[in-house]
C-alpha cells in the first residue's frame, strides 16, 4: 500500500503537471480570443450606438436650421462615429449607412435633398474608414 506521504507527493506532481498545461492556455490563448471578440462590433450594436444616434443628432441640427454640412460635422462630434473601430469590411459600412440613412429619411427627410444625402453618405463612410484605421491618421513621434 501507498503511504500518505507518497499519495501527497503524487498529488503534488499531478497538480504541477495540470498547472503547466492549463496556465499557458489561460495566459496566451484566452486573451487573444477576448481581443478578437472586442475587435468586432456586430452590426446591430453599431446600428443602435452609432446609426440611430447619428441620425437623431443630424436631424436635430437640421431642425435647428443648420445646413447639411454643419449638421453632419455636428453629428460627428456628438456621436460615437469617430471613436468606434468598425471591421475592415465595405459591406458592413454599407449596411450601417443604409440603416442610418433610413433613420434620417424617416426623421427629417423633408429637410434634405438627394444631393445632401449623397454628400452625407460620402462623409459618413469616410469617417467610418478613418475610425477603423485610426493608427494610419494619428501623428507618429520619434523617440530621441
Amino acid at each position: 500500500m501507498l503511504s500518505c506521504k507518497r499519495l501527497n507527493y503524487f498529488g503534488f506532481i499531478f497538480l504541477i503537471l495540470l498547472l503547466s498545461i492549463l496556465l499557458p492556455i489561460f495566459l496566451f490563448i484566452a486573451p487573444n480570443n477576448v481581443y478578437a471578440i472586442q475587435g468586432s462590433l456586430d452590426l446591430s450594436s453599431a446600428q443602435s450606438s452609432v446609426g440611430k444616434r447619428f441620425a437623431k443628432v443630424f436631424c436635430d441640427a437640421k431642425n435647428e436650421g443648420l445646413d447639411s454640412e454643419f449638421a453632419s460635422e455636428y453629428a460627428l462630434n456628438n456621436t460615437y462615429l469617430k471613436f468606434v473601430a468598425f471591421p475592415d469590411d465595405d459591406q458592413y459600412l454599407d449596411d450601417l449607412w443604409n440603416f442610418t440613412s433610413n433613420n434620417i429619411l424617416d426623421n427629417c427627410g423633408n429637410k434634405i435633398n438627394i444631393s445632401d444625402l449623397k454628400d452625407l453618405e460620402t462623409f459618413f463612410k469616410e469617417e467610418g474608414i478613418i475610425a477603423s484605421n485610426r493608427e494610419l491618421y494619428l501623428p507618429t513621434f520619434e523617440n530621441n
